[in-house]
């Protein structure tokens, strides 16, 4: 008979193979080729023929060959980069191919390069088609294919931008841009929206488009534990709702349920010559199988038939794809089957009568986080690469944004301008800001070199806006001169600015200068400082001033004396600052003028205040502005206490490391710590489990263990004989305590580049030894055998699982272990108090005059090569968290279990944890991991590469400053303050003879309506309309009310009249809901 030792040790072989089998199923977890057999074990993905019963195929099954081209905007080459290398040439040869053939069909996306290139060369003869159709040119044949069905534009937005980093208008003017450019240059329009490529999907688009004239939305990437849900019950066409804005319709939506790529490398025809018939209509017929059971049975199969920019040899795939085509109408497995070239309208007409006889799916959420594959996947490294480029997008929209109200509200007091040319360049701006938040731009991912092209096309687009916005608040007869002259690079607009600007680099001025020809001590001319408000409330502005005249003096629009809070003496010139209160919906002026004209205004030279007064390096600072008070305390590793109105903060720089040798973090991917943890415990485990082996073998044997043979241990349950369950307790305890103590050790004590040396199998006996002679001497000398032994190791590893799980704070460290040294520095302006954190990284808190109750937290950070920097906040109790994008509060709450980067979500403007309310003016990750923490991702530099697409590691050296405004009143109305926050005055310089006069608040007398349009074009004027509650209004008693227009702030939706139709339709009665707003246009 087999010994019962023997049978033990079969249970412990049996439950080894057990594990190693499951292990082994999961190829994202071992980097090896899984046998065809092998189960799949929990491993998501569509439903594959041994998960689901055999059917066969419905009978007239029709497959929908849909040629398309994906081409971004900008990653690893630049915009212009990629319509020389590539896009061009498709765009002419798929238009030729088509035009040779009317079955032939062709989809496009991307409506940017659509732009450039009838820019380029669509009023150009094509020279390429035959016989007199050579002298059309390539818009006359791109309209004609549109016309014949044969080419489909969709999408319809200028770009396809990032949803969760875009704010609420950046969506609505993306879509607006994309509409206009459609009808400008192709008389067209589209209903089908084309977000196949975006890192996770907000519910914010299918409100937005669903309230455009869409009726379908097609989308490419989703969670694959959300892929799998769709596509196991058969939902991978459902309607989806925003669920945060109730009465809005909802949006048909169509899923991929693969990459919107290509059916494999064979159909690859820009980069193979062979066409075999056989094998690729046997691969079609094999996708179909996979498909037909994900979608409803309408018995409708879409084939993408392209890829990231395909079709440059679009003979050569067309003339395949011909080919297949007529072969499948010959084949005997095919006699049930069609096979045609279709676009997406023809595709979703074709599955609509299906869809209108039965029941849809309905989703309200989004699809947040993005994960890709198993084992922490997560493209949550977007939200903080490239924060340079963040900051850059946001700074330029709120210029732009700003300029357009503007315009608008000086066009409509009746000022003389020249509005088409400052529509049509006001228009090239508004393209520049779509294009930074392409999703290959706002999230970082990409080159060097498509990153300065962002940045300088983004720098552009703001020199442009703000002359623009010179022109409309002083018109003048070279407006067309000065406007483009503010496209020259080396052209710098130091007459006006964003009062909110702060950049690192000083590539924007954050002051105004008056010139030297306008004001020196010899002769001043004098100028006018306005400074305009298109918030509905108003709003206090500090505005810093540059001045090449002593003598000058500071009048208001009445004469009086202007007091500066702050003026200096600076290389020839004088540095002034003064506080400027701006009405709502309005501007004030300041007259920088000459002493002979306002005797009684004292001059600047006699108004010097001495530099702000600069405490040395302590550990506690105190900070006054306004009736707030602000202290702030140093603690260790690096903690700071905020304390103001019984409120305690606290803020710490922390950063987590990532291993570029250990499934490294990329431009996409963020890891945390979670695997190199891993390795560290299977390095400790084992060594663990080989000590205690080896001294429960030696004390089997010998029955004294080598050198603790003289140690007595008295018999007891906890000893070799006792027979109680305290003994694995005992066991049980050990094992759990060191397992969480090696995780803390490993993440909190051990050196950075220890741990990378672990990982990569140096130096490892420095960790090996000592573990291994602890487990030799406690199992010696507690006399364990081997039940207690394996007790102990499974209790190792459970203690490491659960101490990563519920101490997920710990997987990032602080990026100092000492005190903070506060250098403070007191002003009527601001009160500062900076820290250096590292070598590369520093801390500044700073309270202003016009915003008091915010503390401004800003890190200016030179993120070090593999480490993601985070900000740290800390109050109160709460677990979820608020986030807005200048539409709709969002909660958000991870689950305990999720891996640290699953826990981040994009914050485009607002983060709220509870009482504890953070702004921002660029969009960031947020995350939090326990009670009352909020982590936001402020950078991030990796030399690894993700292998998603981008060809280099982003190593990211452009130094970065992000800002979080932290509310100190527990009270305030967070959207209201955000509003503050992001609609920062802009500041320009005009002639002294300006009328600066202050503009008063624009009031509706329609009741309960607050006027809130936004856009001037050539021929018209878009206004946004506000009801505080329900009511209805018509066109007549609205212009009779009215008196101008500002910018729209919050909800809204079209009434009466779509965004195709906007240039047509006149809206003229509209019923709105409380806190709902409209859009018109009104000729």
């Amino acid at each position: 008979m087999v010994s019962r030792r023997y049978l033990r040790s079969g249970k412990t072989l049996v439950l080894a193979a057990v594990a190693l089998a499951v292990l082994w199923s999961n190829p994202q977890v071992l980097p090896v080729n899984k046998p065809s057999w092998m189960p799949r074990f929990g491993e998501p993905g569509p439903p594959t023929d041994r998960q689901q019963p055999q059917e066969p195929l419905p009978r007239n099954l029709t497959l929908h060959l849909l040629p398309h081209s994906h081409s971004d905007i900008g990653w690893n080459l630049s915009f212009e980069g990629y319509y020389h290398a590539s896009v061009q040439q498709v765009l002419r040869r798929a238009s030729a191919e088509l035009w040779s053939d009317r079955a032939r069909r062709f989809t496009w996306g991307d409506l940017a390069f659509l732009d450039m290139w009838m820019d380029d060369e669509g009023d150009t003869a094509n020279g390429v088609l035959a016989g007199a159709d050579a002298a059309l040119t390539w818009r006359q044949v791109l309209k004609e294919l549109m016309l014949r069905g044969q080419w489909e534009v969709v999408g319809g937005t200028y770009v396809s931008p990032d949803e969760g980093l875009t704010t609420w208008w950046a969506h609505n003017t993306i879509v607006d841009a994309g509409h206009r450019t459609l009808a400008t240059q192709l008389n067209a329009t589209t209903r089908v929206g084309w977000q196949i490529d975006n890192f996770g999907h907000h519910n914010t688009v299918p409100h937005v488009l669903s309230n455009t004239g869409y009726s379908w939305l097609v989308l490419g990437r989703m969670a694959y534990r959300d892929l799998y849900d769709f596509a196991s019950k058969s939902t991978l066409q459902f309607e989806w709702r925003s669920s945060e804005h109730e009465g809005t319709n909802g949006l048909r939506t169509h899923f991929l349920a693969e990459h919107y790529g290509l059916p494999s490398t064979a159909f690859d025809f820009d980069h193979t010559n062979v066409c075999d018939e056989d094998v690729l209509l046997g691969e079609l017929q094999q996708l179909a199988r996979r498909h037909v059971r994900q979608y409803p049975a309408h018995g409708h199969v879409l084939i993408m038939m392209g890829d990231d920019f395909r079709f440059v040899r679009a003979a050569r795939a067309f003339g395949c794809l011909d080919r297949l085509i007529s072969a499948s109408r010959k084949h005997e497995s095919w006699r049930d089957m069609k096979l045609q070239y279709s676009t997406m309208t023809e595709y979703l007409d074709s599955v609509q009568p299906h869809l209108d006889a039965h029941a849809m799916r309905v989703h309200g959420g989004d699809f947040y986080p993005y994960q890709d594959k198993p084992v922490e996947q997560y493209w949550s490294g977007i939200l903080g690469s490239r924060p340079y480029l963040k900051w850059l997008v946001r700074d330029t929209e709120q210029i732009v944004q700003h300029v357009e109200a503007l315009v608008a509200m000086q066009r409509m007091r009746g000022t003389r301008a020249a509005w088409s040319t400052l529509e049509l360049h006001l228009e090239f701006c508004r393209k520049q800001v779509a294009i930074g938040y392409h999703h290959d731009a706002i999230t970082g991912t990409c080159t060097d070199d498509a990153f300065a092209d962002y940045v300088e096309r983004l720098r552009t687009a703001a020199r442009v806006a703000l002359r623009i916005g010179h022109v409309a608040l002083q018109p003048v007869d070279n407006a067309e001169q000065q406007i483009s002259a503010a496209y020259n690079a080396d052209q710098h607009i130091g007459s006006a600015y964003n009062t909110a600007t702060r950049d690192v680099d000083n590539a924007a001025r954050d002051w105004l200068e008056i010139a030297p020809a306008q004001c020196t001590d010899s002769a001043c001319v004098g100028a006018a400082v306005v400074v305009t408000n298109t918030l509905l409330a108003a709003q206090d502005v500090v505005v810093r001033l540059r001045v090449h005249s002593g003598s000058a003096v500071l009048v208001d629009e009445t004469g009086v004396a202007v007091q500066p809070v702050h003026v200096q003496a600076v290389d020839s010139a004088y540095s002034v600052e003064f506080v400027v209160s701006v009405p709502a919906l309005g501007a004030r002026g300041v007259v920088v003028g000459n002493r002979t004209l306002y005797a009684d205004a004292p001059m600047l030279r006699d108004q010097i205040i001495t530099a702000a007064q600069i405490e040395q390096t302590s550990l506690r600072a105190d900070l006054h502005q306004g009736g707030v008070h602000v202290r702030l305390r140093s603690e260790r590793n690096g903690v700071v206490r905020i304390e103001s109105g019984g409120r305690v903060v606290r803020h710490q720089m922390r950063s987590y490391f990532t291993n570029p040798y250990v499934q490294s973090s990329g431009a996409y991917i963020m890891h945390s710590f979670n695997l190199m943890y891993s390795i560290v415990f299977w390095i400790f485990g084992g060594m663990l489990a080989s000590g205690l082996a080896l001294a429960w073998l030696v004390h089997v044997g010998t029955r004294h263990i080598l050198w603790l043979r003289h140690v007595r241990v008295p018999c007891s349950p906890i000893g070799a004989n006792g027979t109680s369950t305290v003994g694995s307790v005992v066991a049980a305890a050990i094992g759990s305590v060191c397992g969480a103590i090696s995780v803390f050790y490993a993440a909190q004590k051990v050196s950075v580049d220890r741990l990378d040396d672990w990982t990569r199998g140096h130096g490892v006996f420095l960790l090996a030894a000592p573990v291994f002679c602890a487990a030799y001497v406690v199992g010696g000398a507690l006399r364990w055998r081997k039940r207690r032994a394996c007790v102990c190791v499974a209790s190792t590893a459970l203690g490491v699982f659960l101490a990563l799980a519920l101490g997920r704070a710990w997987q990032s460290r602080a990026m100092t272990f000492r005190s903070l040294q506060f250098t403070v520095e007191h002003s009527d302006v601001c009160s500062t108090a900076r820290a250096q954190v590292t070598e590369g990284t520093s801390v500044e808190f700073r309270l202003c005059a016009d915003t008091p109750y915010l503390l401004q937290a800003s890190t200016l950070v030179h993120a070090p090569n593999n480490r993601e920097i985070i900000a740290r906040l800390q109050h109160g109790r709460r677990r979820t968290l608020e986030l807005f994008d200048g539409a709709s509060m969002r909660q958000r709450r991870a689950s305990m279990w999720t891996p640290v980067p699953g826990t981040f979500y994009p914050a485009p403007l607002l983060a709220r944890l509870g009482e504890l309310s953070v702004h921002v003016r660029q969009p960031v990750g947020v995350s939090s991991l326990s009670a009352g923490m909020l982590d936001v991702l402020v950078h991030r530099s990796m030399t690894a590469n993700d292998f998603r697409g981008l060809k280099r590691p982003l190593i990211d050296k452009y130094p970065a400053r992000a800002t979080l405004f932290v509310d100190l009143r527990p009270d305030a109305d967070p959207v209201a303050v955000n509003n503050r926050v992001n609609t920062p005055p802009l500041a320009f310089v005009l002639p002294p003879h300006a009328n600066i006069s202050p503009h008063s608040a624009l009031h509706s007398a329609v009741p309960h309506l607050s006027l809130v349009g936004i856009r001037a074009e050539s021929d018209s004027v878009d206004m946004r309309l506000l009801a505080h509650r329900s009511t209805d209004i018509s066109m007549h008693e609205l212009l009779r009310n009215t008196a101008g227009a500002v910018r729209v702030h919050g909800d809204w939706s079209l009434c009466n009249v779509s965004a195709v139709q906007r240039t047509e339709t006149q809206a003229s009665h509209v019923h709105l809901r409380g806190g709902e707003q409209a859009l018109f246009r009104l000729q």
